[in-house]
């Protein structure tokens, strides 16, 4: 009996790569079993014997609980009681109708937000590769091309990972993506391809990762790497390269099991060593970083003069912007002409007045954020006191002082 499930469950890993109840290992907060856990001691031996993809337990067949197999086994490898199991998925699946005991309680956070930062540049955060995503994804990046965005930023920090489905149906929306990921369990090596998406990102896209991007999220990072699909930018990743799969029991408890281990299509290892981002990053600067870097390119190319930077501005600055010649600034119209933009986001509110016939004081409408980056823009088509206007832009850079004071 236990060789025809063992095959028939081969059969089903083989045919869907990864049934809709296996993993790449989101963060789970599980604890290992208990004493009054009723799941088959035999079954569970059986299972890490027919399909844990690691070092197998040499004295596993004498272990006499599920916890001593447990410890035996890698970290991410576990035995969740019902209650825990149905939490686990109902935390995974909260756009999907499961069954949930009365005794658990969830918080319907969104999976996917986005929003347009300064630029028409979109930027789309996931936090988990639920089974919604490619819908919620399709949503969001249509909203997004209809208001005009040009750019696009793909967010998966702190996104410890989840389906792997969804994470082959995200590399869909990818143009140069062809192949997903190449995954290696106790039936040998096979190449998973992408589920192709109606609409595609950008073929200039980037997308941020940290330590914490694991596991589905590396294994988008890696396809894009390997294929030079995407500009990654930000910290090297967690590092882990594993699949698991959940075996449930009659009880309704299930073991989380290690059943393989994925690499990029072209071979880049994850597993304890995670993906390097093209572009480096201090922590949590990622999105400021790259966002300056995409408003200096566009500046840049529009020739705007850089002039020297401000560093420790205090957050209730105001700025004196002071001309080399009479202006007419009862011409000036705002914010039009001088905006305040924050990397990482969009333009701050602001007010001006002019002191003298070349002195413009620039007012920002709320104190400015400890440790962040602004650019204060002029742009051209000022006007001076005999009518001739500017035609050269202006940008400076500007780092707030980590004090409110």
């Amino acid at each position: 009996m236990r060789k025809q499930l063992a095959a028939l469950l081969l059969a089903i890993l083989t045919l869907y790569q990864f049934t809709p109840t296996i993993q790449a290992a989101n963060q789970a907060t599980a604890t290992t079993a208990t004493a009054n856990q009723v799941a088959d001691l035999d079954d569970i031996k059986f299972f890490v014997d027919a399909f844990y993809y690691g070092e197998i337990p040499k004295n596993l067949y004498k272990l006499k609980s599920i916890d001593e197999i447990i410890d035996e086994l890698d970290e991410y490898s576990r035995y969740l009681t019902a209650e825990e199991y149905r939490a686990y998925i109902a935390a995974d699946t909260k756009h999907k109708a499961l069954p949930v005991a009365k005794t658990i309680t969830t918080t319907a956070k969104p999976v996917v937000t986005s929003s347009i930062l300064y630029g028409n540049i979109g930027y789309i955060k996931i936090t988990t590769f639920s089974t919604s995503l490619s819908h919620e994804v399709e949503a969001h990046w249509a909203k997004l091309k209809k208001s005009g965005v040009t750019k696009l930023i793909i967010d998966l920090r702190y996104n410890g990972g989840g389906y792997v489905e969804s994470a082959e149906q995200l590399l869909g929306f990818f143009p140069s993506v062809t192949d997903a990921y190449h995954i290696s369990t106790r039936e040998g090596k096979k190449i998973v391809k992408p589920v192709q998406a109606k609409t595609k990102f950008p073929q200039q896209t980037y997308v941020l990762l940290n330590r914490y991007s694991a596991s589905a999220s590396e294994i988008v990072a890696a396809a894009l790497q390997d294929q030079q699909a995407a500009t990654l930018v930000g910290e090297t990743t967690k590092g882990k390269g594993t699949v698991q799969a959940f075996f449930e029991f009659k009880d309704g408890s299930a073991l989380k099991l290690t059943i393989g281990e994925f690499t990029g299509p072209k071979g880049a290892k994850v597993h304890k060593k995670g993906i390097i981002p093209t572009i480096k990053t201090k922590p949590d600067k990622e999105l400021i970083t790259i966002h300056q870097h995409l408003l200096n390119k566009s500046f840049n190319n529009k020739q705007y003069k850089q002039t020297v930077d401000l560093k420790n501005v205090p957050t209730d600055k105001t700025f004196h912007i002071q001309f080399t010649q009479p202006m007419n600034f009862t011409q000036l119209r705002m914010p039009s002409k001088v905006e305040l933009i924050k990397h990482g986001g969009v333009a701050v509110p602001i007010t001006t007045k002019w002191n003298n016939d070349n002195t413009l004081d620039v007012f920002p409408s709320k104190k400015l954020q400890p440790s962040a980056s602004y650019v204060l823009i002029i742009h051209p088509g000022l006007t001076n006191a005999v009518g001739r206007t500017t035609k050269q832009g202006i940008r400076t850079d500007i780092i707030i002082s980590d004090s409110f004071e």
